[in-house]
């Protein structure tokens, strides 16, 4: 067992992972107008660049869960948060695609192993301590992604330089790890008596027990949303400069407007969750994506655009905590292996969307594709509809329980 001072220490250090994976993925997108107009790409080209991210991705996914296992999650944060360090300066430097493609695949597989080993430690900690705490880590990450792109959009507007602004936040991510993530689990840490007599959860066995159909239900809704959020890391800035006309030093306040509105009511979500309930805040927030979608490309204003941004987070911002919240209480699953799965499917959304939005607004046009969005949302609240009529679970009480049986085991 533990005392609340490791409680406390564990869930600081988890909060440090998450507003570090969030700042490290951000800080990329003020640039991504400026690698454009450096190779002079289109929006095919673009969309092709983009795809080497979530290449980096498919091939990090694969041994996340596993690594964690062996290594411990607070080795594999300090790892890649080196490499996406390194990757925000390189980005900035690099005056050769090829080149910029190579390093794009491992600024990709850095930010997914970060992400998803920030989720298998909180998975832990949850087990430990038998509270809920990864919708107020999620809000984090939404405030890393607020700081790390508005941040280096300040410093563009101000005049400094591409690569001074990219090692400046290849800096601060750098010194919010080393000082904030000392306390994250190592491999032996939270592992329930199951796991640790069968050796599946952090083996890399545990995809026999979760492909459960719900889990992979959940998971590609968790894709359409995270690509959601992917559009407005990649394409917002793009949307704002070559159909408003925002200035290309500016262009990357549609993604704050976004993170903003995100941040601001993913830390209030378990109060509204308690208010609402989760099916209505799962359909109501769809709902308000697809109405920020339609406002932004139907009515030709850079306000109005920035406001539809900002209605998209506020309708995104509760979807992805509580469609993880529902996993950990689908019955005959692991519940951190369940969580792992879902986000692992999730984030190929955020990483490989991109690149399928580039593709296709060289044919269609990206107003077009925002719209296409907007539909595929929708069908994400009819499935929500349809899902939590079957029953209501209680994702806490299934959090606490599993930590009692843990508890028992030791």
């Amino acid at each position: 067992m533990t005392d609340k001072n490791d409680e406390r220490r564990m869930i600081r250090s988890n909060r440090a992972a998450f507003l570090a994976a969030g700042f490290g993925l951000a800080a990329w997108a003020p640039m991504i107008p400026y690698v454009q107009e450096r190779f002079a790409l289109n929006e095919q080209e673009l969309g092709l660049l983009l795809l080497c991210i979530g290449l980096g991705s498919l091939c990090a996914m694969p041994i996340a869960g596993w690594a964690a296992g062996r290594f411990g999650c607070r080795i594999l944060v300090y790892i890649s948060m080196l490499f996406v360090s390194l990757g925000l300066c390189a980005i900035t430097l690099i005056h050769h695609l090829y080149v910029m493609g190579v390093v794009l695949v491992i600024f990709g597989m850095a930010a997914v192993m970060l992400d998803v080993v920030s989720n298998i430690n909180a998975a832990r900690v949850e087990l430990i301590t038998g509270r809920g705490i990864m919708s107020g880590l999620h809000g984090l990450y939404s405030v890393g992604g607020f700081l790390g792109s508005l941040g280096v959009t300040a410093l563009l507007t101000l005049g400094v330089s591409l690569p001074a602004a990219g090692t400046t936040a290849a800096v601060l991510l750098f010194l919010v790890v080393v000082s904030g993530c000392r306390d994250l689990l190592d491999a032996k840490s939270g592992r329930t008596e199951t796991e640790k007599e069968q050796g599946a959860a952090d083996d890399g066995n545990a995809r026999v027990r979760v492909l459960h159909p719900l889990v992979l239900l959940v998971g590609i809704l968790c894709f359409i949303m995270f690509m959601t959020e992917g559009s407005m890391l990649d394409w917002s800035g793009i949307f704002l400069r070559t159909e408003r006309g925002v200035p290309v030093e500016q262009a990357g306040l549609g993604y704050a407007a976004f993170a903003i509105a995100m941040t601001l009511f993913r830390l209030t979500g378990d109060k509204i969750v308690a208010t609402l309930g989760r099916r209505r805040v799962l359909v109501s927030g769809t709902g308000c994506i697809a109405a920020g979608y339609v406002l932004a490309v139907t009515v030709p204003h850079p306000y109005m655009a920035l406001l539809g941004f900002f209605l998209i987070g506020v309708g995104a911002s509760n979807v992805v905590p509580q469609l993880i919240s529902y996993t950990v209480t689908i019955e005959g699953t692991s519940i951190n292996a369940a969580v792992t799965i879902v986000n692992a499917i999730g984030f190929t959304g955020i990483l490989c969307g991109p690149a399928l939005i580039g593709f296709l607004a060289h044919l269609l046009g990206l107003h077009n594709v925002f719209l296409l969005q907007a539909c595929a949302v929708l069908c994400v609240g009819a499935c929500c509809f349809v899902l939590l009529r079957r029953k209501k679970p209680s994702a806490p009480a299934a959090v606490k329980s599993a930590s009692a049986a843990d508890g028992k085991g030791k």
